[in-house]
């Protein structure tokens, strides 16, 4: 490639780098992670609907927040527990879940019903822990 060819895709490339950088705004105002959570219930006559639920993360302070409220119960910190996953889980579900808006007491009482088993309703919390401690989508490259 010719000098004056090589020079100017180095130009475009210097500018194209210097136009994506972050700014202070751009990083304040991100919004948060959000998913929609699809699941299959059978109705009163055991056919299947399909309703959604609307997750948003929380920040990472009210993420921490949340852990050191709920700790773990003595039998929990043996088998190396960080928290009591039976009240983290509903109060996290309580602040995750934004449609349908739900109190802790509401996720309290379908996460102790008989009609949700254990797989069932830890697929609805590792979704809202997930969404909270998912990384940004960072391509690791070297810089000069």
């Amino acid at each position: 490639m010719p000098k004056q060819e090589t020079e100017a895709v180095e130009s475009r490339t210097r500018q194209s780098e210097s136009s994506k950088r972050a700014t202070f705004a751009l990083l304040k105002n991100k919004p948060r992670s959000q998913r929609e959570v699809v699941l299959r219930l059978p109705d009163e006559d055991g056919e299947i609907q399909e309703v959604s639920m609307l997750f948003r993360s929380i920040g990472s302070q009210d993420y921490d927040k949340l852990l050191t409220k709920n700790p773990p119960t003595t039998e929990q910190k043996a088998d190396g527990g960080s928290y009591n996953v039976n009240t983290f889980g509903p109060d996290l579900l309580s602040h995750v879940c934004v449609e349908p808006e739900m109190s802790k007491k509401d996720w309290l009482e379908v996460w102790n019903s008989a009609d949700w088993n254990r797989g069932e309703i830890m697929q609805l919390f590792l979704v809202a822990v997930e969404l909270c401690n998912k990384g940004l989508d960072i391509p690791f490259s070297e810089t000069d």
